[in-house]
């Protein structure tokens, strides 16, 4: 059963999301203060506009967590445009604060290595929990800045890596994050090839969940990739790294080229693009799950961009036939180079589910065969 999470709504009041917190009293009191929070005098609203572009406007007391509407916000994304307010979020998340990694962790081994940095096992002092730590060079800092801030703003989703702390010193910025004992989803492919249908359709699903809800927030993730999608011990998945994720409002276009080359949406490399290149990423994500290599292949960067925009899939003969007519047509919908044609994460997340639903229903019936 799928995590419902009570969405925010236009003009209401902000809540609260904290990780792993209990029903005692004071908790309580803390959610209620963040949910409704005193009347105070009414001020002269500031115009949006003033803010940067980093989204971290002189409006004292708020964190700037999606970029201005131009307009209302649509029916179905009632959440783009919101703040969160400071005194909502973790403490131990926000930036600029003074304490050292080292007086509350201890760096154990390497677990990874990014474009952008390195991942290393951390374990707490007090308890010895182990976490991720990810080591940011501070040439990089407005990256940081939003990759935080938007890890701010997806918090206390189940799908989402959790955010447990910022610290910094001099040179690097370290993020501390919840570790994910299953390993990389890139790693489990590696070791058992093409997955089954259903398979497929429940690591979709659940990728898609996760997608709409950032879509929703206001948030466009970039860099859907296998090494970006971490498994729990008990095989759910979690979405991970937003180093290059964007925030859009509604309506609104993004342009420069971000991404992994054999991921990257056709209309990224026109410079002109929307939240749907997160779904051409999972798209080509299922093509190497039920097939088994990548769908848009070159001997150098500059032939697989070319296969991206040019080549045509062929999902009905070799291999694509003992492949369901519903999973090509799926797949041919999220690969669909005109962008307004693609179909959308909530639509991919519904045609997931009715997968599996038929296919449940079909080993009921064989199963039912069987005893008969």
């Amino acid at each position: 059963m799928e995590s419902s999470l009570p969405r925010k709504r236009k003009g209401a009041r902000s809540a609260c999301s904290l990780v792993g917190s209990s029903h005692e009293p004071t908790t309580v009191a803390r959610k209620r203060a963040c949910r409704e929070p005193k009347p105070r005098p009414e001020k002269k609203k500031k115009d949006p506009s003033s803010d940067d572009a980093s989204g971290r406007g002189g409006g004292g007391g708020v964190v700037q967590t999606a970029p201005p509407a131009s307009g209302r916000a649509a029916p179905e994304s009632p959440s783009r445009g919101l703040k969160r307010k400071l005194g909502c979020i973790e403490s131990a998340t926000r930036m600029g604060r003074k304490k050292r990694l080292e007086s509350e962790y201890e760096l154990g081994a390497e677990i990874g290595q990014g474009k952008f940095g390195s991942v290393r096992i951390c374990r707490a002092k007090v308890g010895g929990e182990e976490f991720a730590c990810k080591a940011l060079p501070k040439n990089g800092e407005e990256t940081v800045h939003r990759e935080v801030e938007i890890m701010q703003h997806l918090s206390g989703h189940p799908g989402i890596v959790t955010l447990k702390a910022v610290f910094e010193d001099a040179d690097k910025f370290y993020l501390v994050m919840e570790l994910c004992g299953g390993g990389r989803l890139l790693d489990e492919m590696a070791r058992e090839g093409k997955f089954s249908e259903q398979r497929a359709a429940i690591v979709i699903k659940d990728l898609m969940s996760v997608v709409k809800y950032c879509h929703e927030m206001g948030v466009v993730h970039r860099d859907i990739k296998p090494e970006n999608i971490l498994l729990t011990k008990a095989g759910k998945i979690k979405l991970a790294d937003f180093g290059l994720a964007a925030r859009v409002a509604d309506g609104q276009k993004l342009s420069g080229i971000a991404g992994s080359p054999a991921y990257v949406a056709p209309e990224v490399l026109s410079g002109c693009y929307s939240e749907k290149v997160d779904v051409w990423g999972a798209g080509v994500l299922l093509h190497v799950l039920l097939h088994g290599s990548l769908p848009f292949q070159g001997g150098s960067l500059d032939a697989v961009f070319e296969a991206i925009k040019t080549v045509e899939l062929d999902f009905h003969s070799g291999p694509w036939e003992s492949i369901s007519s519903l999973a090509r047509d799926l797949i041919s919908r999220m690969l669909n180079r005109d962008v307004p044609s693609r179909i959308t994460a909530d639509e991919v997340l519904s045609k997931c589910k009715q997968f599996l639903i038929l296919h449940c229903s079909f080993i009921g019936f064989c199963v039912y065969i069987v005893i008969i």
